[in-house]
């Protein structure tokens, strides 16, 4: 049964009357597929921007700043992905100045925002081969003791695969 757009089993539906009601009696007649179907096809309610911003402050996900060398800059895109897919918020330096902003702006202005969203991240996952920029970048994370994943994408993009540090070569 539907009340208010909600599905309710008819031991549980509300009293929308204002009046007070018997208490519904618990039946354990086998539902009916056509109850089922109902059930699974009635469109759940889109949240709204305020209920999407509350869920959004009450549960925040993790920010994870996403290291990777200028040789991985064409895989942006499906780090990205990936890193939406494991229930993060990326923070992906070429995806935000693209590269170094298309050389439109000095790379140390670049460096020095790249280094302030390590700070300001949860976590820092590292993809692909470690540069001198790369690694400066997971010493910066490590002296603020943030924890540091690493990944293999050689295989991307069809599996990128979480390695110890020990296994990513140095360009």
């Amino acid at each position: 049964m539907t009340v208010s757009g909600r599905w309710y089993d008819s031991a549980t539906v509300p009293d929308v009357s204002g009046q007070a009601s018997a208490p519904a009696q618990t039946s354990r007649e086998p539902k009916s597929a056509e109850d089922i179907l109902e059930r699974i096809f009635t469109p759940t309610p889109k949240a709204s921007p305020a209920e999407q911003a509350e869920r959004a402050l009450r549960r925040p996900k993790q920010l994870i700043y996403c290291a990777l060398s200028n040789r991985h800059f064409f895989w942006r895109q499906h780090i990205t992905k990936f890193v939406l897919d494991e229930g993060h918020v990326p923070l992906v330096p070429f995806m935000l100045f693209d590269y170094y902003l298309l050389h439109t702006v000095p790379k140390e202005t670049v460096r020095e925002a790249c280094n302030n969203l390590i700070v300001r991240s949860d976590q820092m996952w590292v993809f692909g081969h470690l540069s001198l920029g790369v690694k400066v970048q997971i010493g910066i994370a490590k002296r603020l003791k943030k924890p540091v994943r690493f990944y293999d994408v050689t295989d991307m993009p069809y599996r990128v695969v979480n390695v110890p540090e020990a296994m990513l070569s140095e360009e």
